[in-house]
Order: C-alpha cells, then structure tokens, then sequence
C-alpha cells in the first residue's frame, strides 16, 4: 500500500484509474480507503471511447462506492467549508474539495493538478500527495507487465492522460507505451 492513511482522489486521477478498468485491483494499493468528494463525483461524466468514433462511456460511480472501492464523502463541518471556499479562488471544486478534506482530516491527497501540487508544495509541505503515475507504478509490481501496457495505453486514450516529463515516473511510464 502506498499510504496507511485514507486517500482522497481527485477527478483527474479518478477518471485515470476508472479508464485501467482495473480500479477495484489499483485502489488496494492507494490506501485503507479512497474517497470521491461530491464534487469530484460531479465533475467526472464519461470515459472517452478506446475506439476512434466510439461513443462516450458515461460514469456510475454507484457500484463502486456500493461495492466499498470508494467512499463518498463531502465537506463536514466549518473548517473545512471555509478551506473549500479559499482553495476554490484557485483551483476547479473537485480539486479544491479534495484538498480541504485531505488538509483537515490529515488524508493523502491523490491529484495530478499542478497548480494543486504547487499550492500544497508553498502551503502544506506535511500533505501526502500521490500521482496517478506512483499508483498505477504500484500496482503493475502486483501484475504482470502486459496488465501494466493495456492500463496506461487505456488511461492515454479514453483519460487523455500521461505524466509530464518532470514527473520521476515519467521514463517508465514512456516504457510501457
């Protein structure tokens, strides 16, 4: 596991681990929990297509929270409110959610939001923050390398997503493409 601690995942990263179709396996090896704030479950719709001309694959995360790979949360309480409100100035909701959950309830921080890793960087130096690249590194140590191929080949098309080249992960990532 990466993080004894809860992991609260950003839309960016939970639209990742959704494209693997693997994210029952992925999650066991973030933490004892991940959490999808109400605004992040907003902010994630669909899945795009791994064919050209595919339509769409609209999100339900229902089963998943149902099923206790991830756990729903929302703002509780006036602290954390009033970190939402202050973070929200700057980052979109589901990132700003995210991270005043994680601030105030001392959760690990999933996000791959650079403007959200520089304000945690300037401001909260003690937050955990995980990328989708250390997640998915994690979890191929418990598969085989082909599983590790289709989930970043997946996550690039239908997440439009792939580590930026500062990323320490960047050149193994590269490598299963």
């Amino acid at each position: 596991m990466i993080t004894d601690r809860p992991a609260v995942l950003d839309a960016c990263v939970l639209l990742n681990l959704l494209a693997t179709e693997r994210i029952a396996e992925v999650a066991k090896v973030i933490a004892p929990a991940c959490l999808v704030c109400s605004a992040v479950a907003a902010e994630s719709l669909y899945l795009r297509p791994l064919e050209p001309g595919g339509k769409p694959e609209a999100i339900d995360l229902g089963p998943l929270v149902k099923g206790g790979v991830l756990t729903a949360c929302a703002i509780q309480g006036p602290l954390e409110e009033e970190a939402y409100v202050n973070y929200a100035i700057e980052l979109d909701d589901g990132e700003a959610m995210s991270l005043a959950i994680a601030q105030a309830r001392n959760f690990a921080l999933a996000t791959d939001e650079r403007k959200a890793r520089r304000i945690i960087r300037e401001n909260l130096p003690h937050l955990l923050v995980i990328s989708t690249a250390e997640i998915v590194h994690g979890w191929a140590r418990t598969t085989g390398r082909a599983d590790a191929v289709r989930a970043v080949r997946s996550i690039e098309t239908r997440a439009r997503f792939r580590p930026p080249d500062t990323d320490p992960l960047s050149p193994w990532w590269s490598s299963l493409r």
